[in-house]
């Protein structure tokens, strides 16, 4: 037998003898660091508008902007690790003479490794051409045939491919001012897109009031005289008007958006109804105008929008009225809740991730449908189960690759219930987005409170933003909403809590839609390092949404000593229940940082703060592993009563129990999952005793709600002290809530 063992032991030396020598060997060379933009040039009208480039890169780098004067160009992220796609936004030109700015992106590693684009921007005007409104203005009396050597340059708005404009039809608008936009009639179809510049030679075109279709059309000489120019393709966006804009007529042939719904007659539904159906659209004044879709549209036989939103389209005259006809089916996303409608949310409300089971999207409160890599995400959906609440969570990320990509539901042993998405990458439009429609007026103050956590190369920073549109997000320029996430996740561990206030600056009122955004920012991961893919951004619990707490609790008739508590406002309302999932442990700032005013007498060990009513005892469930909770048993002692003799003791007191402890789970994680003691101890210091003793114990508390208890105190002296404790031995754990202290004769 110790033969047979001699050959093995050789190769097992053998084998570590090169494993060795490998390990001696220099560091593996890293490739050399890539950088490329997309074009060297962009070439922009000069109106106001967004172009995009990107960056296609293996390192991280940053973006300068240079030129004699750079405050027309804004950038979307200046700095990123790997590829990115940049927007940049551009001012209106106003000037006779073009401008431009030289964008250079250089690897951080390697300074020498650089590419450069130059951003030439058009003049407001150049010789030799005529701008649209001067052009139809010759028109205004009948047909006009333009007799001169003379150019006209409009943006492409209208959608050939998916062919709902008018045929041989190109809608071109010369900027997003009202009175620039013209119908291009063509002999033969041309397949231009969306934000390409035409120019067309007007020589002998002739510009009309159409019969066919009623708008102002120009028909140049040959289909060869209308021509692509050397401007770059730009980012379109509807111009917003109203309902009075829109019948004006001023903006036909123009992309724009008015803010509607499909209307529905009493009685009726939209069930069975598609685009192409004739529909009508309501505005909240309840004015009402066409929506315009053929037959032969990509997108005529989709279902009907049921929602509200900006509907938006090219504006055309329609039966003696002005209507829309959408480009593409994005027009048509119309997804916010219906105006008129008696839904939506009341405060305090929580949106919850928790689930019944310990089984992934078995969720309690929400349905979920997992977002795919495909859309970025943008068809995850979570949606409250409410029917009259329809508060809806939705998101985006930005997966490289399948592998690169995750967003659904996780249910967590220590039931940090969260959304994990992968790849959310500061600067490419990732978020998570949480639709609230309102039912009552928003208070002018108030906070949202959520959980959030990272995998290592998560994003750090976030911020909350707010909308009443879901097109103009604020987030507060006092960084109020901004948020860090301090470490990643480890050893199934490490889930952070969040609250921020929110003062709106616009009004959130009954009837309307609040938009809330958390997005990151920055470019540092939540372990120090550099934030990119493939890592988990993990929302997790819940979002609890409340006005800021504020308390005025009567004194009893005859109360010698009384404690409300009204002076406490922080962490997060234990009453809301298994709705906060592990958030439930979200309580406010210990006792030993409260200010004298907010501790009225009181002192104590391990007491905190919960909005009306206080915390004794505390288990840290942030910054740790679930399975390593630990108990840190709690007192508070009331000050002298001041009072000598026999006195009553009321008070109200409520116990912890852990949302963690649900089917499929775990047995022995987390560590608290056992439950909370039910029993306390009340005790009395400075002479007196409960029951001829000077502690004594109260029992069952429930879980689930404050009870009134009550107490004689025999024998009082003006020095008594009440203290409010439990009896938890090592391995248990002891959190309870307590209220209304009162001490009368």
């Amino acid at each position: 037998m110790k033969n047979n063992l001699i050959r093995p032991f050789r190769l097992l030396a053998t084998a570590a003898a090169i494993l060795a020598a490998w390990a001696c060997q220099d560091d593996v060379d890293l490739p050399m660091p890539t950088l490329r933009m997309s074009t060297p040039t962009l070439v922009a009208p000069s109106f106001a508008t967004t172009l995009s480039f990107s960056v296609d890169s293996n390192c991280d780098w940053e973006i300068t902007v240079e030129g004699a004067e750079t405050s027309w160009v804004e950038l979307s992220e200046t700095s990123a690790v790997g590829n990115a796609t940049i927007e940049a936004a551009l001012t209106k030109n106003d000037t006779q003479t073009s401008r431009s700015v030289t964008i250079t992106a250089r690897s951080l590693s390697h300074p020498d490794v650089k590419d450069v684009l130059t951003v030439t921007q058009g003049a407001a005007a150049a010789e030799g051409y005529i701008t649209i409104p001067d052009l139809k203005a010759l028109a205004a009396e009948g047909d006009y045939t333009v007799p001169d050597e003379v150019k006209m340059r409009g943006t492409v708005v209208s959608s050939v491919e998916d062919n709902n404009y008018f045929e041989h039809c190109i809608a071109l608008q010369g900027s997003p001012e009202p009175g620039t936009g013209i119908t291009l009639r063509l002999d033969d179809i041309h397949y231009y897109n969306i934000g390409e510049e035409l120019e067309v030679d007007l020589k002998g075109a002739v510009v009309s009031r159409s019969a066919q279709n009623g708008v102002m059309e120009l028909k140049p000489v040959s289909d060869d005289r209308a021509r692509r120019t050397e401007t770059s393709q730009v980012i379109l966006d509807a111009t917003t008007i109203t309902y009075e804009q829109l019948m004006s007529g001023v903006y036909e042939s123009m992309y724009v958006g008015v803010y509607s719904q499909v209307y529905v007659e009493e009685g009726h539904s939209l069930d069975g109804m598609k685009v192409m159906d004739g529909l009508t659209m309501q505005t909240p004044d309840n004015d009402r105008f066409a929506l315009i879709a053929d037959q032969t549209a990509s997108f005529g036989i989709n279902a009907a929008p049921t929602g509200s939103g900006t509907l938006k389209g090219i504006a055309v005259p329609h039966d003696r009225t002005v209507g829309i006809r959408p480009c593409t089916e994005n027009d048509l996303r119309l997804t916010g809740i219906r105006f008129g409608a008696s839904i939506g949310i009341k405060l305090p409300y929580v949106f919850s991730f928790y689930a019944s089971s310990q089984a992934n999207k078995d969720c309690k409160y929400i349905t979920i449908k997992d977002g795919t890599f495909d859309k970025q995400g943008t068809d995850f959906k979570a949606e409250d189960k409410d029917n009259n609440i329809c508060a809806v969570l939705t998101a985006r990320a930005i997966g490289r690759t399948s592998s690169d990509f995750r967003m659904t539901h996780w249910a967590d042993e220590g039931a940090h219930d969260n959304i994990p998405a992968k790849s959310m990458v500061a600067g490419q439009n990732c978020y998570f987005l949480l639709t609230l429609p309102l039912a009552q007026d928003m208070p002018a103050k108030f906070r949202v409170s959520f959980g959030l956590s990272g995998t290592g190369g998560a994003p750090r920073d976030w911020v909350l933003a707010y909308s009443n549109d879901n097109e103009t997000f604020i987030t507060p320029d006092d960084n109020s909403t901004a948020i860090s996430v301090t470490q990643p996740i480890s050893s199934s561990g490490f889930f952070f809590y969040y609250t921020v206030p929110l003062t709106p600056t616009i009004n959130l009122t009954k009837g309307q839609t609040l938009y809330l955004k958390l997005y990151p920012t920055g470019k540092t991961s939540v372990n120090g390092g550099t934030a990119g893919y493939n890592s988990d951004s993990r929302l997790h619990s819940c979002f609890a949404i409340e006005a800021i707490p504020s308390f005025h609790t009567a004194k009893p008739a005859g109360a010698l000593y009384f404690e409300p508590f009204d002076n406490l406002t922080e962490g997060l309302d234990y009453l809301l229940g298994d709705k906060l999932a592990a958030m439930a442990n979200y309580c406010g700032s210990d006792i030993t940082s409260w200010a004298p005013s907010v501790k009225n007498g009181i002192s104590g060990e391990n007491v905190r703060q919960r909005p009306g009513y206080a915390q004794i005892g505390y288990v840290e469930t942030q910054a740790v592993a679930r399975n390593a909770y630990k108990n840190s048993p709690g007192y508070l002692l009331t000050p002298a009563l001041g009072t000598a003799g026999d006195l009553n003791l009321s008070f109200k007191a409520m116990a912890y129990k852990t949302f963690s402890d649900r089917p499929k789970g775990k047995a022995g994680e987390p560590a608290d999952k056992k439950g909370d003691l039910t029993t306390i101890v009340v005790e009395v210091t400075g002479g007196g005793t409960i029951g001829g003793a000077t502690r004594t114990t109260v029992e069952n508390l429930s879980t689930t709600a404050f009870n009134n208890y009550t107490l004689k105190i025999e024998g009082a002296t003006a020095s008594t002290r009440i203290k409010f404790t439990s009896d938890a031995a090592s391995g248990e754990f002891s959190r309870w809530f307590i209220d209304d202290i009162c001490v009368t004769k």
